[in-house]
Protein backbone atom coordinates (compact mmCIF):
# COMPACT_ATOMS: atom_id res chain seq x y z
CA UNK A 1 0.00 0.00 0.00
CA UNK A 2 1.34 3.41 -0.93
CA UNK A 3 1.24 6.31 1.50
CA UNK A 4 0.01 9.65 0.19
CA UNK A 5 0.71 13.15 1.47
CA UNK A 6 -2.89 13.22 2.65
CA UNK A 7 -2.21 10.13 4.78
CA UNK A 8 0.79 11.86 6.33
CA UNK A 9 -1.03 15.07 7.27
CA UNK A 10 -1.80 14.14 10.91
CA UNK A 11 1.80 13.03 11.49
CA UNK A 12 3.20 16.07 9.69
CA UNK A 13 1.12 18.37 11.89
CA UNK A 14 2.29 16.48 14.98
CA UNK A 15 5.93 16.89 13.96
CA UNK A 16 5.54 20.61 13.26
CA UNK A 17 3.63 21.16 16.49
CA UNK A 18 6.13 19.21 18.57
CA UNK A 19 8.90 21.41 17.23
CA UNK A 20 6.98 24.50 18.36
CA UNK A 21 6.82 23.23 21.93
CA UNK A 22 10.56 23.89 22.26
CA UNK A 23 9.78 27.52 23.00
CA UNK A 24 13.29 28.49 24.04
CA UNK A 25 14.71 27.27 20.75
CA UNK A 26 11.84 28.90 18.85
CA UNK A 27 12.61 32.29 20.38
CA UNK A 28 16.40 32.07 20.26
CA UNK A 29 16.72 30.54 16.79
CA UNK A 30 13.94 32.48 15.07
CA UNK A 31 14.81 32.69 11.34
CA UNK A 32 18.50 31.99 11.98
CA UNK A 33 18.93 30.30 8.61
CA UNK A 34 17.89 33.47 6.84
CA UNK A 35 19.93 35.71 9.14
CA UNK A 36 23.12 33.67 9.43
CA UNK A 37 23.36 31.63 6.24
CA UNK A 38 21.16 32.95 3.45
CA UNK A 39 21.77 36.62 4.24
CA UNK A 40 18.81 37.92 2.25
CA UNK A 41 19.46 41.67 2.11
CA UNK A 42 15.77 42.57 1.71
CA UNK A 43 14.43 40.40 4.51
CA UNK A 44 17.34 40.60 6.95
CA UNK A 45 16.56 44.06 8.44
CA UNK A 46 12.89 43.18 8.86
CA UNK A 47 13.60 39.79 10.45
CA UNK A 48 16.30 41.26 12.71
CA UNK A 49 13.84 43.85 14.02
CA UNK A 50 11.20 41.19 14.57
CA UNK A 51 13.68 38.91 16.34
CA UNK A 52 14.71 41.73 18.68
CA UNK A 53 11.08 42.29 19.61
CA UNK A 54 10.54 38.56 20.09
CA UNK A 55 13.41 38.46 22.57
CA UNK A 56 12.34 41.64 24.37
CA UNK A 57 10.23 40.75 27.44
CA UNK A 58 8.37 44.07 27.23
CA UNK A 59 6.82 43.35 23.81
CA UNK A 60 7.02 39.56 23.86
CA UNK A 61 3.34 39.22 24.87
CA UNK A 62 2.02 39.89 21.36
CA UNK A 63 4.25 37.15 19.96
CA UNK A 64 3.28 34.80 22.77
CA UNK A 65 -0.42 35.19 21.98
CA UNK A 66 0.21 34.38 18.31
CA UNK A 67 2.42 31.46 19.30
CA UNK A 68 -0.35 30.03 21.48
CA UNK A 69 -2.88 30.54 18.68
CA UNK A 70 -0.73 28.52 16.27
CA UNK A 71 -0.29 25.69 18.79
CA UNK A 72 -4.02 25.62 19.55
CA UNK A 73 -4.98 25.60 15.88
CA UNK A 74 -2.52 22.81 15.08
CA UNK A 75 -3.75 20.66 17.97
CA UNK A 76 -7.37 21.30 16.94
CA UNK A 77 -6.56 20.13 13.40
CA UNK A 78 -4.73 17.06 14.73
CA UNK A 79 -7.71 16.10 16.89
CA UNK A 80 -10.08 16.57 13.97
CA UNK A 81 -7.94 14.43 11.66
CA UNK A 82 -7.45 11.72 14.30
CA UNK A 83 -11.21 11.55 14.94
CA UNK A 84 -12.08 11.45 11.28
CA UNK A 85 -9.46 8.98 10.13
CA UNK A 86 -8.70 6.59 12.95
CA UNK A 87 -11.97 6.02 14.86
CA UNK A 88 -12.63 2.81 12.93
CA UNK A 89 -9.18 1.49 13.85
CA UNK A 90 -9.27 2.09 17.62
CA UNK A 91 -12.09 4.22 18.99
CA UNK A 92 -10.81 4.05 22.57
CA UNK A 93 -7.37 5.37 21.55
CA UNK A 94 -8.98 8.16 19.52
CA UNK A 95 -11.18 9.16 22.45
CA UNK A 96 -8.13 9.27 24.71
CA UNK A 97 -6.16 11.42 22.25
CA UNK A 98 -9.08 13.83 21.90
CA UNK A 99 -9.58 14.07 25.67
CA UNK A 100 -5.88 14.61 26.36
CA UNK A 101 -5.58 17.04 23.44
CA UNK A 102 -8.42 19.18 24.76
CA UNK A 103 -6.89 19.23 28.23
CA UNK A 104 -3.57 20.24 26.69
CA UNK A 105 -5.31 23.04 24.80
CA UNK A 106 -6.82 24.28 28.06
CA UNK A 107 -3.36 24.34 29.67
CA UNK A 108 -1.93 26.25 26.71
CA UNK A 109 -4.71 28.81 26.98
CA UNK A 110 -3.89 29.31 30.66
CA UNK A 111 -0.12 29.53 30.13
CA UNK A 112 1.45 32.90 30.89
CA UNK A 113 4.80 32.57 29.12
CA UNK A 114 6.89 30.52 26.71
CA UNK A 115 8.41 28.46 29.52
CA UNK A 116 5.00 27.29 30.76
CA UNK A 117 4.11 26.14 27.26
CA UNK A 118 7.43 24.36 26.76
CA UNK A 119 6.77 22.39 29.96
CA UNK A 120 3.79 20.84 28.15
CA UNK A 121 6.02 19.30 25.46
CA UNK A 122 6.26 15.86 27.08
CA UNK A 123 2.48 15.76 27.53
CA UNK A 124 1.93 16.54 23.86
CA UNK A 125 4.44 13.91 22.80
CA UNK A 126 3.18 11.12 25.06
CA UNK A 127 -0.57 11.81 24.97
CA UNK A 128 -1.13 13.10 21.43
CA UNK A 129 1.83 12.63 19.09
CA UNK A 130 2.92 9.06 19.86
CA UNK A 131 -0.62 7.62 20.08
CA UNK A 132 -1.44 9.35 16.77
CA UNK A 133 1.68 7.82 15.26
CA UNK A 134 0.61 4.37 16.49
CA UNK A 135 -2.80 4.83 14.87
CA UNK A 136 -1.13 5.99 11.67
CA UNK A 137 1.03 2.86 11.60
CA UNK A 138 -2.02 0.68 12.20
CA UNK A 139 -3.85 2.44 9.36
CA UNK A 140 -1.12 1.81 6.80
CA UNK A 141 -0.80 -1.84 7.80
CA UNK A 142 -4.45 -2.16 6.87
Amino acid sequence: MSVTLNDLTPIGLCIATEDLFDAKRFVQNFCDNLLLRARDQQLEPLITSLKRELNNPVVQKKFFDGYKAILLDNIDKILSLVSGRYSRINLKAVESIVKEGRELMRKILLANNFLEVSELHSTFKSKVFLPTYQLFLASIKG
